[in-house]
């Protein structure tokens, strides 16, 4: 009895990608997944994947870059896909399960991509970057509409600021952006709206300066260390406030400022319910022989005459008689006290 020998079956025969509308016989190679299978079935046969240990053996391993991953699409042991910056390696045969899910993907290679200013439609993938208000962060778990300083999906990957102009009440603020007010300027502290400075939750200030607003005037808004001329005298802010109808009672009755640094400033004859200021200058008694007072109290004036004894422990005299106002008064500095 005779047996007839296929000599071509005696080796490996390379058949391409795997087909599976091909037939397949014993020894016939074919590449799957980046793999190389070899037919082990006696039967030739079509339409059973190389995954099927019953008719195909692991030859050899390799890889097969599919680049972006694409959920509708199905992957095989081994095939390399691109979730965002990352590279990961297939496991086993999946379709719709996106890496870095540990049964079917393992981690090939880590790397960052960057996307961005960040967006709440996006949906962000482990190492995407974003840029949030002058901070780079850099996404710790995929999410979609999850804003940073999340700190469940994000974390800050470098550090910097963000110039917002001045300061809006309508306007929301991030973390590190830097608002001008009064003159000064301050870093957010965390995401607000409508919580004006020097508000400590949300603010801290960063530059300190002074912003001049020029004379003083009632019903207008002040901010902390904007600066005014009232009758001579410069003032800084001390706080927010509207300023009401008096000058003196913001001064010292409401503590809304202090004084930068004082002048003379002639105020003419004196005046009953007047408000003075320290250094103020006024006259009394009649022309040519007048006399020359010098304020020393804040205040309000209180009497009829400036040495009725409600008013005039408020007062210096300073020329007593024989004071006639010209051109070189106004030229001149006048100082209250001990000298040395």
């Amino acid at each position: 009895m005779s047996t007839i020998i296929d000599l071509g079956k005696l080796r490996f025969l390379y058949r391409g990608t795997y087909n599976a509308a091909t037939n397949y016989e014993l020894n016939d190679v074919v590449s799957y997944g980046g793999n190389a299978y070899v037919y082990i079935n006696r039967i030739a046969g079509a339409g059973t994947a190389p995954s099927t240990t019953s008719h195909w053996s692991n030859m050899v391993d390799g890889l097969t870059d599919q680049v972006n991953y694409d959920n509708s699409a199905t992957y095989q042991k081994n095939d390399l896909v691109k979730v965002s910056g990352r590279v990961y390696r297939c496991l086993q045969t999946t379709t719709g399960n996106t890496p870095p899910n540990a049964t079917y993907w393992v981690l090939f290679l880590d790397a960052f991509k960057y996307k961005g200013d960040w967006d709440a439609a996006t949906a962000y993938f482990i190492n995407d970057i974003v840029v949030q208000s002058g901070l780079s962060y850099i996404a710790t778990a995929n999410s979609t509409n999850e804003e940073p300083p999340n700190a469940s999906y994000w974390t800050v990957f470098t550090e910097g600021f963000k110039v917002r102009g001045v300061y809006a009440a309508g306007t929301t603020y991030q973390l590190n952006d830097l608002v001008e007010s009064g003159g000064n300027v301050w870093r957010c502290k965390a995401k607000t709206v409508g919580n004006e400075m020097p508000n400590a939750t949300y603010w801290d200030l960063y530059i300190q300066a002074l912003n001049q607003r020029g004379n003083w005037t009632t019903a207008t808004v002040y901010k902390k260390d904007d600066t005014v001329t009232h009758l001579g005298q410069s003032y800084r802010a001390l706080n927010n406030h509207t300023a009401g109808a008096s000058f003196l009672t913001d001064f010292t009755g409401n503590n809304h400022w202090t004084r930068l640094s004082s002048g003379q400033y002639y105020r003419g004859g004196y005046a009953d319910a007047t408000q003075y200021f320290k250094n103020d200058l006024v006259t009394t008694g009649s022309a040519p022989n007048l006399n020359l007072y010098m304020n020393i109290n804040d205040h309000l004036s209180n009497g009829t005459n400036i040495t009725d004894g409600t008013e005039v422990a408020n007062w210096q005299t300073i020329i007593s008689g024989q004071f006639t106002t010209s051109s070189i008064f106004i030229a001149q500095s006048y100082f209250f006290g001990t000298m040395n």
